[in-house]
């Protein structure tokens, strides 16, 4: 691991709790001064010394406050105050006195105290060694220093201190990494094995489906009464799944080191997520679908996760509709845009909940009234508001009504766009095109925002291979390609392999001769157009979601084979027959040795792959296709993921392999085909 990112895991750790030292440091520093010029006089103090240790620790005061810029380097900013405050001080202080009890017995302190803030023993380390030798010879060269109380036996009891104490600091951290490790792979593996079986139902009930629109065209219309029943018993078996398919989602996102992921933010629609919500949640009739309805004045977008919003108006009707036995019981989600705030009011006709209970119903594993309640979603929807910039609050009459009300930030709010600053310097931008004033200002831009900019020439295809999996966004001028249509055909195949969002640059009107293909998940933007700015107006477009286009399922495509490689029999067997029913051949295997069987003697245009298999997995069956010559007819054959679960690292993992995509598991039959299409056609 690299320092800049043991940096980062030391701040995150502590972040919690920085603004409480930030207090104690500010206000700490300088009150000392006269505690031990005053009060218990001591051979030497420096009041200007501590204003500056002190002032360092304000901006943990104001974190929340701080100008973007300072985000980017608040990590530094702590360990670099820690070194200067605690070993820098101490250590010249320790000498400047002489080595007097008190200073021996501050210093001791200093230490206990750095290897509670730091636990990671190469950083400590390191602070000590550079604060200690910097305090040591500030001392000794800026001062005439007489030292008379020196005693080789206090080094000793200093370095016993340091050593036991890093140790067993280090050893209780490792034991909670490890506490953290096996939660997340406990609860990645609940999901794999969750999420099989629910895939070969939901292959089972798409073929099921499929079965019975064909019996429909054919059979007589009195039993399409029969047929539409079977139909809708189906889909309501389809929406559990895909609920339970949600939840799954949500507990691998919440165990991640206990925060919210905002990696993946971008702009939603707060209308169509909340209706999306309300159509698609698992209600047990069709009568209580009546119970919820959905009022809005206008609509607007919102930055955050809209899989984890929908979460949160799932559970806010979850607690209300347990009480729908209720006379008169209804559900109104009131959507109010106005200037100031996106507010989102979900009120119920239910029971209510008592004055007393309302402060404490955000606490985790708090309970009332209600059986086989965990405590923990109303906790988890405050997080995931919180992470949005936003906040929910109860309100209520207690036999009468209960009224949750959310506010999220304005998107173009102070705090979005704090956050939006934060998340693009994890951002990875590449331009394909020519050099020019727009690469100059976005080169330029890329310091002041953060993000990582790199440039390749439209000609150079290997360099554009080895770049265009690791960008989070595209950007391709169009101008740069003139009359080269050539070069152009050959890069948009590649784009089309590739799930990155592409912005196709332009400014002269002939550049959109250029055939462009639909597979690409892309946007036009006109630069003489773009506001409010070259580079502002780009960097938008990492955070907005891109509506791809599809093709229709490629029913007379016959001659192209799919490998479909999974362990699991029944998950394997509907999915290739509902691929055989649109026209492909399919060759079944079930782990990856049989999967390098069959690239032996056969030629297939695509392999859908699961991750986790018997005898050979995934990964290393996508590095022995990629990598070794007796597979070189399927070099560049699009592989696809086809997996349970899937994090950041193990997505990167997928890339460096070099799959081309990924598809959680249970996907839709839409889903199949539409990304079928995209590596096909």
């Amino acid at each position: 691991m690299s320092i800049k990112n043991r940096i980062n895991n030391v701040y995150r750790y502590f972040e919690p709790n920085l603004s409480i030292i930030g207090y104690l440091g500010a206000i700490g520093f300088p009150l000392y001064y006269f505690v031990w010029n005053y009060l218990f006089p001591q051979q030497y103090e420096n009041l200007l010394l501590r204003v500056i240790c002190g002032s360092l620790f304000i901006p943990f005061i104001l974190k929340d406050h701080m100008p973007n810029w300072f985000s980017r380097f608040k990590d530094i900013h702590f360990v670099f105050t820690l070194t200067i405050a605690l070993p820098f001080f101490f250590s010249y202080m320790l000498l400047m006195n002489d080595w007097s009890i008190i200073w021996i017995m501050s210093f001791m302190t200093a230490v206990f105290l750095s290897i509670l803030l730091i636990y990671d023993v190469y950083i400590i380390t390191g602070m000590s060694i550079i604060g200690i030798a910097t305090g040591v010879t500030a001392a000794l060269s800026f001062n005439h220093v007489e030292i008379h109380n020196f005693h080789w036996g206090y080094v000793a009891v200093i370095s016993f201190a340091y050593v036991t104490g890093i140790a067993s600091h280090y050893r209780n951290h490792v034991h909670y990494e490890d506490q953290l490790l096996f939660a997340r792979s406990f609860s990645a593996g609940i999901a794999h094995e969750m999420r099989n079986p629910f895939s070969s139902l939901y292959s089972s009930m798409e073929l099921m489906l499929d079965i019975l629109r064909q019996r429909s065209e054919q059979c007589a219309h009195n039993n399409e009464e029969n047929i539409n029943e079977l139909k809708s018993i189906i889909r309501s078996n389809m929406t559990v799944i895909n609920n339970s398919n949600e939840t799954i989602n949500l507990l691998l996102s919440s165990i991640n080191e206990h925060a919210i992921s905002k990696n993946t933010f971008q702009e939603y629609s707060i209308v169509n997520v909340i209706k999306n919500a309300v159509e698609s949640y698992g209600y047990q009739s069709s009568e209580d679908r009546e119970l919820v309805t959905v009022k809005y004045n206008k609509d607007t977008t919102y930055f955050g996760s809209d899989i984890l919003f929908r979460y949160v108006i799932f559970n806010l009707m979850k607690n209300a509709l347990y009480y729908k036995g209720k006379k008169n019981f209804n559900i109104e989600i009131n959507i109010d845009i106005n200037k100031l705030h996106n507010v989102i009011k979900v009120k119920d006709t239910g029971i209510g909940i008592a004055k007393s209970n309302i402060s404490s119903i955000f606490d985790e594993f708090y309970t009332h009234g209600k059986k086989n309640s965990s405590g923990l979603g109303l906790p988890f929807c405050q997080k995931v508001i919180t992470a949005f910039g936003g906040s929910i609050c109860c309100q209520s009459q207690q036999g009468e009504w209960t009224e949750f009300t959310i506010l999220l930030p304005k998107i173009d709010s102070k705090s979005t766009n704090k956050l939006k600053y934060e998340l693009l310097a994890q951002k990875r931008l590449l331009y394909i095109g020519d050099n020019n004033q727009d690469v100059f200002e976005l080169q330029k831009n890329s310091f002041s925002f953060g993000y990582h900019f790199l440039t390749v020439s439209p000609f150079r295809l290997v360099d554009i291979d080895q770049h265009l999996n690791q960008a989070d966004m595209i950007l391709v001028n169009l101008d740069s390609y003139g009359e080269h249509n050539y070069y152009m055909t050959k890069l948009q195949h590649k784009l089309a392999l590739s799930t990155t969002k592409v912005l196709y640059l332009y400014r002269e009107e002939k550049a959109l001769h250029l055939i462009l293909n639909p597979k690409v998940n892309y946007k036009l933007v006109n630069l003489d157009k773009l506001k409010p700015g070259v580079t502002e107006g780009i960097c938008r477009y990492f955070f907005t979601h891109f509506n791809q286009e599809t093709v229709p399922s490629p029913n007379s495509l016959e001659t192209q084979s799919i490998l479909l490689v999974d362990d699991n029999t029944s998950l394997r067997m509907y999915t290739g027959i509902l691929l055989q029913r649109s026209g492909y051949h399919v060759i079944h295997a079930e782990n990856g040795l049989k999967a390098l069987q069959h690239l032996d003697t056969h030629n297939v245009d695509l392999i859908m792959m699961d991750l986790e298999m018997p005898l050979m997995g995934g990964l290393e069956t996508a590095k022995q296709i990629r990598g070794n010559d007796q597979y070189k007819n399927h070099h560049h054959t699009p592989i696809i993921c086809f997996s349970a679960s899937l994090n950041t690292e193990q997505q990167q993992e997928l890339k460096a392999a070099g799959m081309n995509g990924f598809i959680f598991k249970p996907a839709t039959k839409d889903q199949i085909f539409e990304t079928i299409d995209r590596y096909l056609n």
